[in-house]
């Protein structure tokens, strides 16, 4: 039996540690495809990580406003000593120690030195509380209002990962494009050397081809940075070491898209955890409000006395309800109900001027997908005449039918081109993602 369960506790062990070894190598390995990135970063995000940690202040402030209903307990011990006649017949009456010769007049005015060990359980139960009943409204509201922003923290980060990977997916490409381009003007530079030195050429366009050359260079040069740069920030929000290389498995290409026909945003993520903050100030206006209420608590006391230290020889209760009402106290419960009153009021505001913004972004969203899909089409369109024009010059080119600089221009254009395609397939998709975002719904109760 223990053989068998040694040899399931070594398989168990060699399948974790070949999990652990598969993620430490996908790691290291920097190649990563969308859904991945934004697993990674879902789990690592330090702005995730810092909404999750605000949910768990929120849960503990939620635990502190128990107070109003939950009982106190506290244990208390001491020690006195006394000479004096009342406190040492006190004592005594405590310690159940009083006998006849205690009432002595020689006794009671002079007692001597006498020792009081008390220690002391005291419960206090709040029966009727009402500003911290409302105190805990509010309390359980900002819970709410937390995780709600906790989820749309993740909705946001989700989007700028997505924006991200398909920007650094651009990058990429731009520079594929580029040193494509770099390796056809190599070839037209060493074609015209060739032309040159057979006197089939002119000085002026192989200088022409060369200037090219060191455009296309410097041009490469800056896009490898852009790449560089795009790749940080992508680290960064997968919450990974800056300088760890990164490479986009999926190819950039259109993302499918619907519309949802949303009209409002009132059931988004952000806007509910303003909702319930709202309603947070609004209790918590109230809080104060019944601070001028009186209050209802239970106490109940258990004594045990003795004249040596951990000894018990006595013991004693007492149990009673107290009704505590402060009238005026200076001014400061009104002066509190007056400023919770005002951040209610400045939250709503806040509220109303958020969401009628947050409804024009979702529109200007809704206005960019159609503005980006028009652009893809047309650049696609472009890029597929530049092609071709640059394929019949080359081709009239190689057979001396055309000058160098119509070939440069052509290989300019189409190079232009297909990035201005490139970039419309981003433009599309980020427009596409940010609606989504603008238009979610949340997905808590």
């Amino acid at each position: 039996m223990n053989s068998y369960l040694l040899k399931k506790g070594l398989i168990v062990c060699m399948a974790l540690a070949g999990f652990v070894s598969h993620a430490q190598e996908k790691e290291s390995d920097g190649v990563f495809s969308l859904s991945e990135a934004l697993e990674l970063a879902s789990e690592n995000n330090r702005e995730v990580l810092k909404a999750l940690a605000e949910i768990e202040e929120a849960k503990a402030g939620n635990q502190q406003a128990m107070a109003g209903f939950l009982p106190s307990v506290e244990v208390s011990t001491g020690y006195s000593v006394s000479n004096d006649p009342l406190y040492a017949f006190g004592f005594k009456l405590q310690q159940q120690g009083v006998t006849m010769a205690d009432f002595d007049p020689a006794v009671i005015n002079s007692p001597g030195q006498t020792n009081h060990f008390a220690t002391q359980v005291m419960v206090e139960q709040p029966l009727i509380n009402v500003d911290a009943w409302m105190g805990k409204g509010a309390a359980n509201n900002r819970v709410k209002a937390t995780e709600k922003k906790t989820e749309y923290t993740k909705e946001y980060v989700g989007f700028m990962v997505k924006q991200t990977y398909y920007g650094l997916q651009l990058a990429q490409n731009r520079v594929d494009v580029m040193k494509k381009a770099q390796q056809a003007t190599d070839s037209y530079l060493k074609m015209a050397e060739d032309n040159l030195a057979q006197g089939y050429m002119k000085d002026a366009d192989v200088m022409a081809i060369k200037v090219r050359q060191y455009e296309q260079m410097a041009m490469v040069q800056e896009a490898e940075n852009q790449v560089r740069n795009v790749t940080e920030m992508l680290n960064l929000l997968m919450g990974r070491e800056i300088k760890l290389p990164v490479t986009v498995s999926d190819s950039i290409t259109q993302v499918s898209f619907s519309f949802n026909n949303a009209t409002t945003i009132l059931n988004r993520s952000d806007v509910m955890a303003m909702q319930y903050g709202l309603e947070a100030h609004k209790k918590m206006s109230k809080s104060d409000l019944m601070k001028f209420a009186p209050r209802v608590n239970a106490f109940g006391a258990y004594n045990l006395y003795d004249a040596d230290f951990g000894g018990f020889g006595a013991d004693s209760y007492m149990l009673g309800i107290k009704l505590q009402w402060r009238i005026f106290n200076g001014g400061r419960n009104i002066g509190k109900y007056n400023q919770s009153k005002a951040k209610y009021n400045m939250a709503m505001v806040s509220y109303q001027d958020y969401v009628e913004k947050e409804n024009m972004e979702l529109s200007k969203a809704t206005r960019a997908i159609a503005v980006a899909e028009s652009q893809l089409v047309t650049y696609n369109l472009a890029a597929e005449e530049a092609l071709e024009s640059l394929r019949i010059r080359t081709n009239r080119y190689d057979q001396g039918l055309e000058r160098t600089s119509d070939l440069l221009m052509s290989e300019t254009k189409a190079e232009e081109s297909i990035l201005k395609k490139l970039n419309a397939i981003y433009n599309y998709n980020i427009a596409v993602f940010k609606y989504q975002m603008l238009a979610s719904e949340s997905s808590q109760n």
